[in-house]
């Protein structure tokens, strides 16, 4: 998410420098955007690195871009257009934290077309329809995704009041917010928790408040989301990784190997209607729910100690019946 506000930010930035009579310094981009200037210089480093022609007019005291650099209008073909258009509804269908931008961006993609996309577009996208899993209604948190993509942008830590699903607790923490992201149709804050001195996932609609601190954290150079969730089933991280194999039957045996649930997944068939699904996981609460929406489909075969955990978890279940 920060990624993609400073794309936005350098678009804006390229259309700032391209408009006459206007003339911008460091402090002006950072207040135009309330970002730091040390934050702007990032961005112009980026733009340099992407072959941006900007540069410092030290007799002027301004910063300007070649009058020769415009942006050209995107030279979309029908495929392309239509992947943009469905992936543009995907997200309409779904509780998006930016909506109304979206909706804006695609008008304007939508307009630049020529006519003959215009009007084949129209009565293609309503062919398709994208059916969306529940999801969080965002509507009530957009404040704090504002508040959390400036402290973000800005590297700035933040103090937080959250509640704890699991301990049913709400306690207050100061953290370094690293990464936004989705995950099952929830939105998730990825930071350092100060209180316990680690890297933790805390679920935005459960943040009860958030205030920006004027204190600087440094995001990690090598962090990456991605690898820091490698062995995550979901979003829990647990600390024990285990190897898991699960004996699917019947329909689910037909079913699981349609999706990709993992990159780190390994599927054996060993008969007719029978494979054995195996995987390396550290969410250990979120595989146990994943194999019992299968039922008698699914049976563990290890580790011990997670087939121990569900026989318990069937047997309390049984007291329900």
């Amino acid at each position: 998410m920060a990624e993609n506000n400073r794309i936005f930010r350098i678009i804006k930035t390229i259309m700032l420098l391209n408009e006459p009579y206007k003339h911008w310094e460091a402090k002006d981009f950072a207040n135009y955007f309330g970002i730091s200037e040390r934050t702007f210089h990032r961005d112009k480093k980026i733009m340099e690195e992407l072959g941006v022609p900007i540069y410092y007019d030290n007799h002027l005291k301004e910063y300007k871009i070649l009058d020769n650099f415009r942006f050209k209008a995107p030279n979309l073909d029908q495929k392309e257009t239509e992947a943009v258009l469905l992936a543009a509804k995907e997200y309409q269908n779904r509780s998006f934290p930016m909506k109304k931008e979206l909706e804006s961006g695609l008008a304007k993609v939508y307009n630049s077309l020529p006519e003959f996309l215009k009007n084949s577009m129209g009565s293609y996208i309503k062919n398709y329809e994208i059916i969306s899993e529940p999801f969080v209604d965002l509507e009530e948190h957009q404040q704090k995704f504002n508040l959390l993509k400036e402290a973000i942008n800005n590297e700035n830590k933040i103090l937080i009041s959250y509640y704890s699903m699991s301990s049913d607790q709400t306690t207050e923490r100061k953290l370094d917010p690293y990464n936004l992201f989705f995950n099952n149709g929830a939105p998730y804050l990825y930071a350092f928790c100060h209180l316990r001195e680690e890297k933790r996932i805390f679920r935005i609609d459960r943040i009860k408040d958030i205030k920006i601190t004027e204190e600087d954290f440094l995001l990690p150079d090598d962090f990456s989301l991605a690898d820091e969730l490698d062995n995550a089933w979901g979003v829990e991280q647990g600390k024990n990784e285990m190897e898991v194999e699960v004996r699917f039957s019947g329909r689910a045996a037909r079913f699981v190997p349609e999706y990709h649930w993992s990159d780190q997944q390994e599927i054996e068939e060993i008969a007719e209607n029978q494979i054995i699904f195996k995987v390396k996981t550290g969410s250990r609460e979120e595989i146990k729910k994943w194999v019992l929406g299968y039922g008698s489909e699914a049976e563990v075969l290890k580790p011990a100690e997670l087939r121990k955990e569900m026989q318990q978890e069937i047997e309390k279940m049984l007291e329900n019946y």
